[in-house]
């Protein structure tokens, strides 16, 4: 019976032990952690040519000759194919020696026009005579500009004979043939420039404030081995469709290797935020509620304190949080199926723990 009390003692010590085990539950924590908050709307579009035409000839002939074939280059300004030009080679021919007569014919009755003039000033020429000498120059230089735009017309007529490239592109498909007959306005070829692409998006008219036209964004192709390019916004076009309620962006691709014409993409667009930063947790920290709310525990003092949160997007394995938590709490990630709200814990990762 003298060892009684220290038996009691040691009693109570293994009795508060076991209760200690029994409410304390291991824990892992995690630190709330702060990043900027940037958001992304992904729509897909379909890439375009800036420049994509199909040409066609200005006037009616047969084709003489071909400059190009599918698959080439050309520059601004290149010939693509020549018609006959013969009839109205001779006809500009024609007109350029009516050109000349009429000049001349101009040229001499200007001359006896200053002729008069001059004797007219010293009394030695009938005022009449003067008056029809000057008529005369009007009609001739009248009858000069008439030709002179004739001349100009034929000549704009023969040049018609040639089609020209509008802009430098590639040449995708040819439609004729030499010695073919074309009418004005028939497709020969197929025009692209291939250095200048857009990707067009249609995006939902609830985003059209969120978009800012001054970030850049990431564009990745529907191809194999396509990788992620940059593209700048070219425009928002400030109209909404009424059928689809979306209002075109447009986006200018800064790398254009191994893009093709007609391709599908899909675009990272950026939105604009009204926070600048946001906190964000582990996924695994994040207790859902059968009403829909959500909560974590927070290590305080060895005790996990319920918090209610509200959440906004999933990014990876993070979780942000809009409201509920600081920057400087710890979120407790592994044992927190159980918790009770004020349970006492133990970290085991003392390491972040500080002095929770």
């Amino acid at each position: 019976m003298k060892n009684s009390p220290f038996l009691l003692l040691i009693g109570l010590l293994l009795f508060s032990f076991r209760l200690y085990a029994e409410t304390s539950v291991n824990v892992v924590i995690a630190e709330v952690k702060e990043k900027e908050n940037t958001r992304n709307l992904t729509l897909t579009g379909t890439i375009k040519a800036a420049e994509h035409a199909d040409l066609s000839s200005l006037t009616d002939g047969i084709i003489t000759k071909l400059y190009v074939e599918t698959g080439q280059f050309v520059n601004k300004g290149d010939i693509l194919l020549e018609l006959d030009a013969k009839l109205a080679t001779a006809q500009l021919h024609s007109i350029k020696a009516e050109q000349t007569q009429a000049k001349i014919e101009f040229d001499e009755a200007k001359r006896r026009l200053d002729e008069a003039k001059s004797l007219t000033e010293k009394q030695l020429f009938a005022q009449t005579e003067l008056a029809e000498r000057s008529a005369r120059v009007s009609i001739t230089q009248a009858n000069l500009a008439k030709v002179n735009a004739n001349y100009e017309y034929q000549t704009e007529l023969v040049n018609r004979h040639q089609l020209k490239a509008p802009f430098s592109g590639t040449i995708v498909a040819r439609q004729v043939d030499v010695g073919e007959w074309i009418n004005r306005g028939q497709q020969t070829f197929e025009l692209v420039n291939l250095q200048n692409l857009w990707l067009d998006l249609f995006v939902p008219q609830e985003y059209f404030a969120a978009i800012d036209n001054q970030k850049l964004v990431k564009v990745a192709a529907d191809s194999k081995n396509a990788s992620e390019i940059s593209a700048k916004i070219l425009t928002k076009v400030p109209l909404i469709n009424t059928d689809s309620r979306s209002f075109l962006v447009r986006l200018a691709l800064e790398n254009n290797d191994n893009i093709q014409v007609g391709l599908s993409a899909r675009a990272f667009i950026p939105l604009k935020n009204s926070q600048q930063n946001v906190l964000t947790i582990p996924s695994d920290a994040l207790l859902r509620h059968p009403d829909g709310g959500f909560s974590v525990f927070v290590a305080v003092d060895n005790k996990a304190i319920r918090k209610s949160v509200q959440i906004g997007e999933r990014v990876g394995e993070q979780i942000e949080i809009l409201t509920g938590l600081e920057l400087t709490d710890k979120v407790i990630t592994q044992g927190n199926e159980l918790l009770k709200d004020n349970q006492a814990i133990q970290v085991n990762n003392p390491d972040l723990a500080g002095n929770p």
